[in-house]
C-alpha cells in the first residue's frame, strides 16, 4: 500500500512524522511520502496514484480539496482525516474497498487516538460484501449491487454466497450471517435477484533464502507473512524464486505440499529488471550480481507489468519473503 500524507501546521508535521515512523514498520505498507501545505496541489498530483491519503488538517479543507476528483468508491483511494492534536482518526472516503476502515483501526491504535467509522455494516459488526472481496484480495461485478447486499445484511437479511470447491479454504473464513453454498463453478453473493460475481486477483509469492534452508524454516517464513497479510497460504496462487535457487529442496518441498506453481526467475531477467518498487540489497548484489531476489521474482513472475507489491520484503529467519497481486 501506498501512503500520502498530507500536513499544514507545524503540529500536524510533527504527528506526520510520528505516523510514518510507525507504518514504515509494517510490511504490508511499501511506500511513504509527506507533504507539507499546498494541499490542493499535492492532492490534485497523488489522488490518482496513491493508496490512501492522510489528511492531517481541518476536515472541511480536506473535503473541499478532494471533492473535485472523487469518482468511485471502487477506484478511489483511502482518505482519512486527523486533526492536529490526534485525538480523532477520521475514515473519510473508500471506507470498504479502499481499505480507509481498516486503516482508520491501525491509525488509530498507532497513535492512541479514537476511530470515527460510520458505514452502517460496520458500526452494525458486520463485514460488508465489498469488505469481504477486499479483505481475500478479489474484484466484485456489478459494483452497482453491492449496495443491495450491504443493506440486506445490516437488516439481517438473509444472503446467499455460492463457495465453488476451489475457494474452499475459505469457508471458515466467512461470517456466519452468510449463507454459503455450493452449486456451481461461480463464485458470487446473491440477495433476492441482485448478484455480485468474486473475481480473484492473482497472488504471487517471491522467496529468496540462504543455502541449503530447511523445510521448517521456509514453511514458518510463508506461513507468517500470510498471517501477516491476514489471509489462508492457499490463497496464494503461484509462487517465485530465482533460478540461483531452483534446486534448494526446502523451497521445492513446501510448494510442493501447498500443489501450487513454482516460477523460475533468471538472474538475467532480473539484472534487466527495474522496477521502483524494488530494494536493493548489497549482499545479494556481491554475491550474485543482482539487486535482490523475492522482490523481483515476485514481480516478473506476475506477468503483469501492473503489478505491485502488497508485502515489501521481509526476512524470517533466513528466508525472504514478498507478495504482489
Amino acid at each position: 500500500m501506498k501512503i500520502t500524507i498530507i500536513s499544514v501546521t507545524e503540529f500536524g508535521l510533527k504527528l506526520s512524522n510520528q505516523i510514518k515512523e510507525k507504518l514504515i514498520k509494517d510490511p504490508t505498507i511499501i511506500e511513504i511520502k509527506q507533504y507539507h501545505k499546498n494541499v490542493k496541489q499535492v492532492i490534485e498530483s497523488e489522488f490518482n496514484k496513491t493508496d490512501c491519503i492522510i489528511g492531517i488538517m481541518a476536515t472541511g479543507i480536506l473535503v473541499r480539496s478532494i471533492a473535485p476528483f472523487v469518482k468511485s468508491k471502487l477506484t478511489d483511494p483511502a482518505v482519512l482525516s486527523i486533526g492536529d492534536d490526534g485525538k480523532f482518526v477520521i475514515s473519510l472516503l473508500s471506507g470498504h474497498f479502499g481499505n480507509a476502515n481498516n486503516l482508520t483501526s491501525k491509525i488509530s491504535k498507532l497513535i492512541n487516538s479514537t476511530e470515527v467509522i460510520t458505514t452502517s455494516t460496520d458500526i452494525n459488526n458486520k463485514i460488508g460484501i465489498d469488505s469481504l472481496a477486499k479483505k481475500y484480495y478479489y474484484n466484485i461485478t456489478p459494483s452497482c449491487n453491492i449496495k443491495y447486499i450491504n443493506k440486506a445484511l445490516i437488516n439481517n437479511e438473509s444472503v446467499d454466497i455460492n463457495l465453488p470447491p476451489k475457494y474452499s479454504y475459505l469457508n471458515d473464513l466467512i461470517p456466519s450471517y452468510y449463507n454459503i453454498s455450493n452449486d456451481n463453478n461461480d463464485f458470487y453473493a446473491r440477495v433476492n435477484d441482485k448478484l455480485v460475481y468474486f473475481k480473484p486477483l492473482t497472488i504471487t509469492m517471491g522467496i529468496g533464502a540462504r543455502k541449503n534452508i530447511s523445510y521448517d524454516k521456509v514453511f514458518n517464513a510463508i506461513n507468517s507473512a500470510c498471517k501477516i497479510l491476514k489471509i489462508p497460504i492457499q490463497r496464494i496462487d503461484q509462487f517465485a524464486t530465482v533460478d540461483i535457487k531452483k534446486d534448494e529442496k526446502g523451497i521445492l518441498n513446501v510448494i510442493n505440499s501447498f500443489n501450487k506453481p513454482l516460477k523460475i526467475v533468471s538472474s538475467e531477467d532480473i539484472k534487466k529488471f527495474n522496477n521502483i518498487q524494488c530494494s536493493k540489497s548489497d549482499f545479494v548484489m556481491k554475491k550474485f550480481g543482482i539487486k535482490g531476489v523475492c522482490e523481483p521474482s515476485c514481480l516478473i513472475a506476475s506477468d503483469n507489468i501492473n503489478s505491485e507489491l502488497i508485502f515489501k520484503k521481509t526476512a524470517f529467519n533466513g528466508v525472504t519473503i514478498a507478495v504482489c497481486i
